[in-house]
């Protein structure tokens, strides 16, 4: 019988059970007989046949995560021995080239066009951020032509890569079909609850999406994920909005099935524009309209399936618009759900990346 290939992916900045790294990719890799192993924060554990190497608490400060909890995670990665290394986060770059030093083989996946995310960093003061963003992607360009590929969530992440590093591979962060389930509850018996499940600050419409609500009556905004300071304070001021704080894959669910509207609203950043947020396909998975930013890749997507309705960033009157279209015309909205909930099973699912994922590994071999 044939040894199994040992493969390890590797994050010091997400959880252990991320839906991008642990759900899909590990579980992907462990049903193609792959022997995996994920190094990360929190307990190690068994679980579902993939070794969870854990690495105890995340610091919550951001210095000591880049420090010494990413030498952390390499170590323990290292210690596994493992043929295949695939890695998460900007900080393990150096610890990428370590382990290509060693004879192994190394992905980096990048999940953002990071040198442009940098230049939305509230953290480093302004002045600062273009010299920083020119630094890191000098450094990153330096550490991707020694891998062996680079994965990216995106199309537009990855014509960034081009001529830096010897293999790109585009593996879209679309939902997996058994793990958003379809809601057939018609709209008609739910509420009018309008919602969002990620991270909440200002750049992601925090702000905007309450106010949107303020001035509905009968609609209510439910709000779910990790949210910042600033944004506790909006929601606290506001009207006709419930947090629920940070869910599992089953509260979510719930939460969409009680739902008429997705929204996502983020703010025209350069990389936003040309990102395709796995919450607005989680929406359409789920049968649920959406409500987004005014976007020229949102527009085609819109425009393609027919699933949402697309408001310039900024203009309440053509959000709460929208917003109360749906709500208003429960029929309209279900219709869209289902479109957009057939466009997911025909083309934006994750079952349609699995085999891409597959293929690179073999390549590897």
């Amino acid at each position: 019988m044939n040894k199994l290939v040992k493969v390890c992916h590797m994050t010091s900045a997400h959880a252990w059970n991320d839906v991008r790294i642990f759900m899909k990719m590990c579980h992907s890799l462990r049903e193609a007989r792959y022997d995996v192993s994920l190094v990360a924060e929190g307990e190690s554990r068994e679980y579902d046949g993939i070794h969870v190497v854990g690495c105890g608490d995340k610091p919550v400060g951001r210095r000591a995560r880049m420090g010494g909890f990413a030498r952390k995670v390499y170590e323990k990665a290292k210690a596994l021995d493992c043929d295949i290394y695939h890695f998460h986060d900007p900080e393990l770059l150096p610890y990428g080239i370590k382990l290509k030093q060693t004879g192994k083989k190394v992905i980096f996946d990048s999940h953002e066009d990071v040198p442009a995310q940098i230049m939305s960093k509230y953290w480093i003061p302004v002045p600062l951020r273009w010299i920083v963003s020119k630094l890191y992607k000098a450094y990153e360009s330096y550490a991707v032509s020694k891998f062996d590929a680079v994965v990216t969530a995106t199309p537009a992440i990855a014509e960034k890569f081009v001529g830096r590093t010897r293999n790109v591979v585009v593996i879209n962060n679309y939902p997996k079909l058994d793990d958003i389930v379809f809601q057939t509850k018609p709209f008609e018996e739910r509420s009018a609850n309008i919602c969002y499940a990620g991270g909440l600050d200002e750049i992601r419409g925090g702000r905007f999406m309450v106010e949107a609500v303020n001035e509905l009556d009968n609609v209510q905004l439910v709000l779910a994920g990790p949210c910042d300071d600033v944004i506790k304070q909006v929601i606290s001021e506001g009207r006709n909005v419930k947090y629920l704080g940070q869910l599992d894959r089953k509260e979510v669910n719930e939460m969409y099935g009680n739902a008429i509207v997705g929204l996502v609203l983020l703010q025209p950043l350069e990389r936003y524009k040309v990102s395709k947020p796995v919450k607005m396909y989680e929406y359409m998975a789920a049968g649920l309209p959406f409500v987004c930013s005014d976007f020229p890749l949102w527009r085609e997507l819109v425009k393609e399936t027919g699933a949402g309705i697309c408001v310039p960033y900024g203009d309440l009157d053509a959000a709460r618009r929208a917003i109360l279209q749906l709500v208003n015309d429960k029929e309209m909205a279900q219709k869209m759900g289902m479109m957009g909930r057939k466009a997911v099973e025909n083309k934006y699912s994750w079952n349609k990346e699995v085999q891409k994922l597959v293929n690179l590994y073999k390549s590897l071999q």
